[in-house]
């Protein structure tokens, strides 16, 4: 009977025993958000998940959180209010010891030929965030560098190439696809960089003026913004860095009562290089 016993036992035994060998596959590169230290085999479909650069912005009023279609005052001590807000942002960069390094992923669309009727395939650099109130936290691609950073570079607006992408070309849900208050001109005018609907005091019933900034109220080139301090990008996690802008900061010095708004279109931009600032 015994005998028997261990007859049956063996093959179960060899088995399990044939089991705890077999090796686990999984991501094996510390750079990865799912790295498996406890694999013994690389996976074989490219299953490595790596980290994002997050753009994390928040809105200010001064030293308040911002809040759209509130009554403020400016420094000038006009009421205002500002019902929405629309920045376009690109070519995002982190310095480490004098090098620079960017996202990884790319953006295949169409830009407009020279004929009416022609378009031409591109490949882009696909870091553009469309911000506005909500949401917080912007996903820019995928950076796998890691360590401390002592710079970020960020641009305000969009460079010439991106700003000539069709926009029925790109992606449902992408920034430069056609957005519900279209952001979107013409293909010679090309994207609206920075949308600010704003009323010139406190009541509600004022309306709103809709100021569409393009790239000939930047001078043609986008706002080259380098903010230096301690960015920390801790491997095998997304690196999240904070975006400040304060609308204080964007409205200061414009005069709402007693001029139009071309001249408050030249004071916000000449006013962004204080609006906005890292944290």
């Amino acid at each position: 009977m015994v005998k028997k016993a261990s007859i049956i036992l063996l093959p179960i035994l060899a088995l399990l025993l044939a089991q705890c060998d077999a090796p686990t596959r999984g991501c094996l590169d510390i750079e990865a958000t799912n790295f498996e230290f406890t694999a013994d085999k690389p996976c074989e479909d490219e299953c490595c998940k790596y980290p994002n650069l997050i753009v994390v912005i928040n809105q200010e009023y001064v030293d308040s959180v911002f809040k759209e279609n509130k009554a403020y005052k400016n420094d000038l001590n006009q009421w205002f209010r500002i019902k929405s807000a629309a920045f376009y942002l690109s070519d995002f960069k982190l310095q480490q010891q004098g090098k620079l390094y960017q996202i990884s992923d790319s953006l295949r669309t169409s830009v407009f030929g020279a004929a009416v009727t022609d378009t031409l395939a591109k490949v882009f650099l696909d870091d553009i965030v469309l911000a506005r109130r909500i949401p917080l936290e912007y996903t820019v691609g995928t950076f796998k560098k890691s360590g401390f950073f002592d710079q970020i570079d960020f641009k305000v607006g969009l460079d010439a190439p991106q700003n000539g992408i069709i926009p029925r070309k790109t992606p449902s849900g992408h920034p430069l696809n056609k957005q519900t208050d279209s952001l979107w001109l013409s293909r010679s005018e090309g994207f609206v960089w920075m949308q600010i609907v704003v009323a010139k005091d406190s009541a509600s019933a004022t309306i709103a003026d809709t100021l569409r900034f393009t790239s000939t109220d930047f001078g043609a080139a986008p706002l080259l913004f380098q903010k230096t301090g301690n960015f920390e990008h801790q491997t095998g996690f997304d690196f999240k860095v904070g975006l400040k802008i304060d609308f204080a900061e964007l409205v200061k010095g414009i005069d709402f009562a007693n001029t139009g708004k071309d001249k408050w279109k030249i004071k916000m931009v000449s006013n962004l290089n204080s609006t906005f600032d890292v944290q």
